[in-house]
């Protein structure tokens, strides 16, 4: 009798895991495909059948607990090898950091301010409605529309959030790399706002998974005439507002279980300046920038994220792609 409770117990713990797993159907077709799953509230894209990313957009208000857990759309992502998720959600060091996501703590309109990064006093980010999910043999994308919300649900912002993934060789991995195309539009749907806050609680960001806080290992490629230390470089915003600057790229690397990832982030250059970089031992990075926008011209936002799985690329190599990035937004 011992011996069946214990492997009941081990099997309720499984299954509990796999309900939030991705899964794959033995015929799914090759390429890249979607499986969205509206009872998860989670849409899952796939390459050849193995996991890339994952779109997470429940919203639950039943409860603090419930609501804390859900208050902000995001996106996870994958190993390219490892097919593992090597991004963090709900929980861990700074809860509110959650994979790809973009927010700003300060965000101003008709004599108020909310905060849309820790989404305190209910301000929150909600899923609206998918607008396209659409895959083949090259690229997979996904376009949906969020709403910033105020307490009682009336939307402050409506963004509308485009993600498409490539696969890519690098020199570096035999695995192919994910290129994700991010694109973001805020608009207004309370006058002017104005997007304010800091490097460290603003911006688009990209956050590691829960074990590399536990390690503190996240290291850093930058450009040429920026700090060329390996360890994260890190400024105040009270005290040097205007340091590190203006970069256009930078990379991360990291490691999770023996696995090295490597993450590039490309920045349009186009945004509004200065864009003050932010970088984090625990795997924190990326930028933010402070702007105002109307109804009548929203906040359109491009940035190229490159994830691969092995050797850190060099400075010559991310510079290279980031030129390529650079060149595809004028085409």
């Amino acid at each position: 009798m011992k011996r069946f409770t214990i492997f009941s117990s081990v099997f309720c713990a499984l299954l509990a895991i796999s309900l939030f797993l991705p899964t794959v159907n033995a015929g799914q077709k090759s390429g890249f495909t979607w499986k969205d799953q509206p009872e998860k509230k989670v849409a899952d894209l796939y390459y050849n059948g193995n996991p890339v990313l994952q779109y997470v957009y429940p919203y639950d208000a039943s409860s603090a607990d419930s609501f804390h857990d859900t208050y902000k759309v995001f996106h996870h992502v994958y190993g390219p090898a490892s097919k593992a998720i090597i991004t963090k959600g709900p929980g861990g060091k700074y809860t509110h950091h959650r994979g790809l996501y973009v927010g700003w703590n300060k965000t101003k309109f008709e004599g108020k301010q909310l905060d849309f990064w820790h989404c305190k006093s209910g301000a929150h980010l909600r899923h609206a409605k998918m607008i396209e999910m659409k895959g083949d043999a090259d690229s997979g994308t996904m376009t949906s529309e969020i709403h910033w919300n105020d307490a009682k649900g009336k939307p402050v912002i409506q963004e509308t959030r485009k993600v498409t993934v490539r696969p890519i060789k690098v020199v570096t991995s035999k695995d192919p790399a994910w290129q994700i195309d991010w694109q973001t539009t805020l608009n207004s749907k309370r006058g002017e706002i104005k997007l304010d806050g800091d490097r460290q609680h603003a911006g688009f960001q990209y956050r590691a998974a829960q074990a590399v806080a536990e390690s503190n290992n996240a290291t850093y490629v930058r450009p040429e005439g920026f700090p060329q230390q390996p360890a994260p470089f890190q400024v105040s915003d009270k005290t040097d507002p205007n340091g590190h600057i203006n970069l256009g790229w930078f990379a991360m690397t990291y490691e999770i279980d023996g696995k090295r990832y490597n993450v590039e982030y490309f920045e349009d250059p186009a945004v509004p300046k200065p864009s003050r970089y932010s970088e984090r031992p625990y795997g924190r990075f990326g930028a933010f920038f402070d702007t105002k926008f109307d109804e009548s011209k929203p906040l359109k936002m491009k940035y190229r994220i490159i994830v691969s799985e092995g050797k850190t690329p060099t400075q010559k190599e991310v510079q290279k792609r980031y030129d390529q990035f650079v060149a595809s937004l004028k085409k």
